[in-house]
This record gives structure tokens, sequence and C-alpha cells, in this order.
């Protein structure tokens, strides 16, 4: 349960969201049961807890956007590994290792590259179903 101070500040956060030009939405988070909001930018939040949200109208939108988030997410690996890889690649002296390495990062950059041009593909798509 909330105390008074906690929803004293969400209910100031709410006003301030409001302020700045937010809209209060219908649906509530289903974690603290406040209202979203959807700020300017178009993102959509939880001022209590901060989690965001993105709603969907169909079946067919809902599998796009989770697609579309699985595809960041794998992305986003990648990119660790190359981070992980490049520092690697720096202490690496044998041609053998560096080989490896090398091999490893242009995987990683081909499954980067795909990922940009799908993400792009998919936004261009959505924009003309606008």
């Amino acid at each position: 349960m909330k105390t008074k101070t906690e929803d004293s500040r969400v209910v100031k956060r709410m006003a301030e969201l409001l302020k700045s030009g937010a809209t209060m939405l219908d649906r509530v988070c289903p974690n603290c049961k406040v209202p979203l909001f959807k700020y300017k930018s178009g993102e959509i939040a939880c001022p209590s807890c901060g989690m965001r949200f993105i709603i969907v109208s169909t079946d067919e939108e809902e599998f796009q956007v989770y697609g579309d988030l699985v595809i960041r997410e794998v992305e986003r690996a990648a990119i660790q590994k190359l981070s992980q890889l490049s520092a690697e690649l720096l202490k690496t002296e044998d041609s053998d290792s560096l080989n490896r390495i090398v091999e490893a990062m242009n995987g990683l950059l081909r499954v980067v590259e795909s990922s940009r041009r799908i993400r792009g593909a998919s936004f261009e798509a959505s924009k003309g179903t606008r």
C-alpha cells in the first residue's frame, strides 16, 4: 500500500505532466493502477513507476511491435558482444586469435546491419499505413 507521501508525489508528477502538455489516457498501469500518460514525443508511460508502454489496436500491430522489440534486443546483444571483442582485440597479439576475433566481429556487424535494415523497412512500411 502506498503512503500519503508517495501518493502526493505521484499526483504532483501527474500535474507536472499535464502542465507540460502530456495527455492522461483512459488506461492504467497494470502494476500501479495509476493512469498512463502520453507525452508530446508520443511515448506512453506510467508517472508512478516509469514503466513505458506501447498500445496496439490489432493482433498484426502487436506482432509487428513485438518483432521490432526482439530485433532491437538482438541488435543490442550484438553491440555488447562487439564491445567485448573490441577490448579482447586490443589485448591479442596471436594471429590465429586475431583472425578468430575479426571473423566473429564481422558476423556481429552483419547482424547489426541486418537489424537496422529490417527496422528501417518496418518503419517505412508503418508510415505508409498511417
